[in-house]
C-alpha cells in the first residue's frame, strides 16, 4: 500500500528528496529497500514509473551550479558550463521507462563555489516533458513574432530614414536593435544562440547563488541600448536642445548616469575581476524608472508649451513606459536571484505596444515633415517667383543702364565735338589777337618811321605823306581790337563776363581782359605780347587778380 501511494504521487512531484552535496546524509526506505541516499558529495535516489507508458521529464536544480548525472552508468553533465545550445543549460533530458525504477547519482560540481565558505542548498526540480515543451514552443512563438515586428519595423525606419535623413527615425531604429537584443536575452535565447560558455558565479551567506551569464550581459547592453535610444529620441523629437534645456540637461545626465551605473558593473563583472550586479540589481530598476519618468514629464511640459507634435508623442510614451515602469517594479519586488519567469508575457506587451503607439507617431511625424516641406516648396515657388522678378527688373535696370550708357557716350561725344569747337574758338581769339597785336605794332612802326621822316626833311611836305599818316590813325586798332576779341569771346563763352563782374563787381576792364586770356589757356609770354607789356608784370597782374578772386 505504501508503495502504491508513492507512485500515485509521481505525476505531481516524481522527487522524494533533494539535497545539496554538504547537506548532511539521510536514507528513505521503501518495502525495507532504499530509495534515496544522499552523501557529503553525491545524491542518489530512485524513481519510478508505475504507467506502461515511457515518460519524459527535465531534470534541473533550483540553483546555478554545474552537475553530472549518473543514470544506468551513463554521465550526463548539465550546468552554465556545459556549452550546449540551450537556452537552459542547466536541463538535462529525461526518459523514465514504464512499471520500471530509475537510479539517479548526482554529483555536483563544488569547485567554483567552494572558495566562498558558504553551503549551498540546491533543490531538485522534475519537470514533465509535455508542459515544459509547450512552455519553450509559447516562449519560440512570442519571441520569433516579436523580433519578427521588431525586423519589418526596422527596415521601415531604415528606410525613412535613408529617405528623410531624420534624426528621430535614427534613434527610433537604435530602440528597436536595443528590443530584439533585449528580448533575445530576457528569453534565455543568447545561450541557444552562442555555441561558448561565458558565466560567473557568486555564493552568498544564506546560500544562495547568484549566476552571471551571456544571457545577463546581453540584458543589460539591451536595456543601454533602448534607452539610449529613447532619451535621444525624445530630445530630437521635441528638439529639447533648443525648446527645454532645462529638461535637455536633466535627460541627458540621467542618461549619461544610468551607462556608467550599467557598463561598469556589467563589464567587471563578466570578465571576472569581481562580481557587481547583484549588488546593483535594484538601482539598475531604480534608474529605468526615473528615465522614464524623466520622458514622461519631459513629453508632458513640451505638450503644455505647445511644441509642434508633442501631444501625439506623449500619448505614444505613456503606454510603453507603463509597461517598463512595471516591469521595472515587477523585478524591484520580486528581485529573488537567478529570475527566471522568463515565461512572462510582459516584455512582448511593452515592444508591441511601443511599436504600435511610436508607429502613430512616426506617421504623424512623417506627415507634419511633409507638410513643412509642402511649406518649403511653396516658399521656394514663391522666392523662385521673386527671383524671376528680380532677374526681370535687373534686365531691365541693364537696358535703361544701356542707353544711360548710350545717351552719356553721344553726350560725351557731343561734348568732346563742343570742347574742340570751343579749342578751335580758342585758338582763332588767340591768333586773331595775335594778329591784330602784329598788325598793330607794325602800324606804330610805321608811324614812327614817318614821324622821323618829317624831323629829318621838315621842308618837305608831300601830300602823300599825310595819306598815310591818316590812313594809320584809322586802322589802329588798340581799342578796336579789345572790343572785337570780347564780342568773338561772349560768342564762344556766353555770359562769360555778366556772370564774372556780377560774382566780381570790383573788377577793372584790364582785369577782366586778363581773366578772360587765363581762361583760354594763354601762357604769360602771349598774354605780354598781346598787352605789349613785360611777362613779369604779366605775373605781378596775375597774382593780383588771384588775390582779388581769393584764388589760392
Amino acid at each position: 500500500m505504501p508503495e502504491r501511494i508513492v507512485y500515485y504521487l509521481f505525476p505531481i512531484i516524481l522527487l522524494f528528496a533533494a539535497m545539496g552535496a554538504r547537506a548532511q546524509s539521510k536514507i528513505h526506505y521503501l518495502n525495507n529497500e532504499p530509495v534515496l541516499e544522499i552523501s557529503p558529495d553525491a545524491a542518489v535516489f530512485i524513481v519510478g514509473n508505475p504507467y506502461p507508458n515511457d515518460e519524459k521529464y527535465r531534470f534541473s536544480l533550483s540553483q546555478p551550479l554545474n552537475y553530472t548525472l549518473y543514470i544506468d552508468g551513463k554521465a550526463h553533465k548539465a550546468g552554465p558550463a556545459t556549452p550546449i545550445r540551450r537556452r537552459e543549460r542547466g536541463e538535462i533530458y529525461l526518459t523514465f521507462k514504464g512499471n520500471s525504477s530509475t537510479a539517479l547519482y548526482l554529483q555536483l560540481n563544488e569547485e567554483e563555489v567552494q572558495h566562498y565558505g558558504y553551503k549551498v542548498h540546491p533543490v531538485i526540480r522534475l519537470e514533465k516533458e509535455i508542459a515544459a515543451s509547450s512552455r519553450d514552443h509559447l516562449l519560440t512563438i512570442s519571441w520569433i513574432i516579436t523580433i519578427s515586428l521588431l525586423a519589418c519595423f526596422a527596415a521601415y525606419n531604415l528606410y525613412n530614414w535613408f529617405q528623410l535623413r531624420d534624426r528621430v527615425n535614427l534613434w527610433y531604429l537604435a530602440v528597436q536593435l536595443g528590443a530584439m537584443i533585449f528580448i533575445t536575452s530576457f528569453k534565455h535565447f543568447v545561450t541557444q544562440l552562442l555555441p561558448f560558455s561565458w558565466y560567473q558565479l557568486r555564493v552568498m551567506p544564506d546560500g544562495t547563488v547568484y549566476k552571471y551569464n551571456l544571457n545577463s550581459f546581453f540584458l543589460h547592453i539591451g536595456c543601454m541600448i533602448v534607452f539610449t535610444g529613447l532619451i535621444q529620441l525624445t530630445r530630437s523629437y521635441l528638439r529639447t536642445r533648443e525648446l527645454l534645456p532645462v529638461y535637455d540637461a536633466v535627460l541627458r545626465y540621467l542618461l549619461v548616469g544610468y551607462l556608467v551605473f550599467e557598463i561598469v558593473p556589467a563589464l567587471v563583472t563578466i570578465s571576472g575581476w569581481f562580481y557587481l550586479d547583484n549588488y546593483t540589481l535594484l538601482y539598475d530598476d531604480v534608474f529605468i524608472c526615473l528615465l522614464s519618468l524623466g520622458i514622461l514629464i519631459t513629453s508632458i511640459v513640451a505638450c503644455k508649451k505647445r511644441i509642434r507634435a508633442a501631444r501625439a508623442f506623449m500619448f505614444a510614451n505613456a503606454l510603453p513606459i507603463v509597461f517598463a515602469t512595471g516591469l521595472a517594479v515587477f523585478f524591484i519586488f520580486n528581485s529573488t536571484p537567478n529570475y527566471t519567469n522568463n515565461s512572462s508575457l510582459l516584455p512582448e506587451i511593452a515592444i508591441i505596444s511601443q511599436l504600435i503607439t511610436f508607429t502613430i507617431v512616426l506617421v504623424t511625424r512623417i506627415k507634419t515633415i511633409h507638410e513643412e516641406l509642402d511649406a518649403k516648396g511653396y516658399e521656394i515657388a514663391r522666392l523662385e517667383a521673386d527671383i524671376a522678378r528680380s532677374r526681370h527688373h535687373h534686365w531691365l535696370i541693364e537696358k535703361e543702364n544701356e542707353q544711360i550708357s548710350l545717351a552719356i557716350q553721344a553726350e560725351k561725344d557731343k561734348n568732346e565735338q563742343l570742347q574742340q569747337k570751343l579749342d578751335t574758338n580758342n585758338r582763332e581769339l588767340v591768333s586773331n589777337s595775335l594778329y591784330i597785336h602784329q598788325k598793330n605794332k607794325l602800324l606804330d612802326d610805321l608811324k614812327k618811321q614817318l614821324h622821323d621822316i618829317d624831323e629829318l626833311y621838315p621842308h618837305i611836305k608831300h601830300p602823300g605823306i599825310k595819306t598815310i599818316k591818316t590812313s594809320l590813325r584809322e586802322h589802329k586798332f588798340l581799342d578796336a581790337e579789345w572790343d572785337k576779341f570780347r564780342l568773338h569771346f561772349e560768342q564762344v563763352h556766353p555770359g562769360f563776363f555778366e556772370k564774372l563782374k556780377a560774382k566780381h563787381p570790383n573788377l577793372t576792364n584790364n582785369e577782366l581782359r586778363l581773366y578772360a586770356y587765363f581762361h583760354i589757356n594763354l601762357s604769360t609770354k602771349e598774354i605780354a605780347a598781346l598787352l605789349n607789356i613785360e611777362a613779369a608784370s604779366v605775373r605781378q597782374a596775375k597774382a593780383r587778380l588771384n588775390k582779388k578772386l581769393n584764388i589760392k
